[in-house]
């Protein structure tokens, strides 16, 4: 058994189904549907552009890195410290200690 993705018109998830093949995924599901492949993160919500699922994005500066379908801030991460991403100053703010 295999799973796929059920997609709404807009290549949404809308659901996660596992069936013995696309044909009867399709059929189950009365939708259009897509494979997810071996070891492939997939949540209701993500999207499927042909190639991989894309995530929903967290903000509206971020950008998608078409290799590994993740989005990124558009400034690397210090690792001196923790941070959280500001997206009014679009900037990573460190998160005092307490």
């Amino acid at each position: 058994m295999k799973k796929f993705a059920v997609l709404d018109f807009n290549n949404e998830v809308t659901n996660i189904i596992i069936a013995s093949s696309l044909t009867v995924a399709e059929q189950v599901s009365s939708s259009t549907c897509a494979p997810i492949l071996n070891g492939a993160t997939v949540s209701i919500g993500y999207s499927w552009d042909g190639t991989g699922f894309i995530p929903s994005k967290p903000y509206a500066s971020w950008i998608l890195n078409t290799e590994t379908y993740q989005w990124e801030a558009p400034i690397a991460m210090p690792t001196d410290a923790i941070y959280e991403w500001n997206e009014e100053t679009t900037s990573w703010i460190q998160i005092p200690r307490s």
